[in-house]
């Protein structure tokens, strides 16, 4: 009985010990865990701040491309937030950040272009890496070669006919210009994975680009841009996706509005202060261009220049 009891007792002290050191083991693990947890936060925070850092030095050095070592994280950019993993930091709606929806790798590569119209409004932000191929298709005419050739020499960019698309590298952006219809996907990059692929057709005459996305052998179109200026074409061909390329396209237009506003007050008061010839010249359009039709932004820009022109040729106080 004694002997029966001796085994009994020493089932469960084993017992014991083994649920005891599981139990020490997920204590210790979850620890770990925690820790890990803490330095991935961590890193991310510092990762985020820093792009916040060079996304501002970067905006201010306009038409200076800079390749900056970041850190091996994949950092995910929308038109209003930079994410790492978790955590999560605001782009301003004064900001204007044309990326791809991921950037990855250890350089990045930061370019700023001033966006006029016909006053300066603003400077846009081009956020691309070496991974990132941009490829010009078939893209003969004065418009298609200009884009091209602003590209600094540092972005991996090349221009070749349909047939000869590369396809290596971690990612490819088809460029399209006037493009009937939806173009096709080179048959080279069919077994290409659909996200590593995508394209954009510029329509030149009438001020649009439409964007796609690869799906199986063929593009599909995910939607249609108005643009206005070469800086938005840039903007369109570094941008990940449609969604983003609008919401920044929003966000220039607003500030348009608000910088419009200023020269109005300005010329209406060149206005009030001259007379002769000069006076009829500060009659300029009044209008939201946070939602106006882009013939009638360009319309407007159109007539400015104009004005602009004549009172510089008459020793006139310019609108601009």
């Amino acid at each position: 009985m004694r002997t029966k009891k001796g085994m009994i007792s020493a089932q469960f002290n084993w017992v014991f010990i083994l649920v005891a050191g599981v139990l020490i083991l997920l204590f210790f693990g979850s620890l770990v865990l925690k820790a890990k947890e803490s330095s991935d936060i961590a890193i991310a925070e510092t990762v985020l701040t820093n792009m916040q850092t060079i996304m501002t030095g970067a905006e201010v050095s306009v038409r200076t491309i800079n390749p900056i070592e970041i850190p091996n994280e994949e950092i995910k950019v929308s038109c209003n937030s930079l994410s790492v993993g978790k955590i999560s930091k605001p782009i301003t709606k004064n900001k204007i950040v044309f990326a791809p929806e991921t950037i990855d790798g250890t350089t990045l590569l930061a370019w700023a272009f001033n966006w006029n119209a016909p006053y300066h409004v603003t400077n846009f932000l081009y956020l691309t890496t070496p991974n990132i191929k941009y490829v010009f298709i078939n893209s003969p005419g004065t418009e298609a070669e200009k884009i091209f050739n602003l590209l600094p020499d540092k972005i991996n960019k090349k221009k070749v006919d349909f047939s000869n698309v590369p396809n290596t590298g971690n990612y490819i952006k088809l460029i399209f210009f006037n493009k009937p219809g939806i173009p096709s996907l080179p048959s080279n990059l069919n077994n290409f994975p659909d996200n590593k692929v995508s394209a954009i057709n510029v329509k030149t005459g009438s001020n649009e680009i439409e964007f796609y996305k690869k799906k199986g052998n063929r593009l599909e179109s995910t939607g249609n841009a108005d643009y206005l200026g070469d800086p938005m074409i840039l903007g369109a061909v570094f941008s990940g996706n449609y969604e983003d390329y609008e919401c920044n396209v929003k966000k220039a237009r607003n500030k348009l509005n608000i910088v419009s506003m200023v020269y109005r007050e300005r010329t209406s008061k060149l206005s009030d202060s001259v007379g002769g010839i000069c006076k009829s010249y500060y009659d300029i359009p009044s209008r939201d261009y946070s939602t106006a039709s882009i013939d009638q932004i360009i319309s407007d820009v159109s007539l400015i220049e104009s004005h602009n022109k004549y009172l510089q040729s008459f020793s006139c106080p310019t609108i601009y």
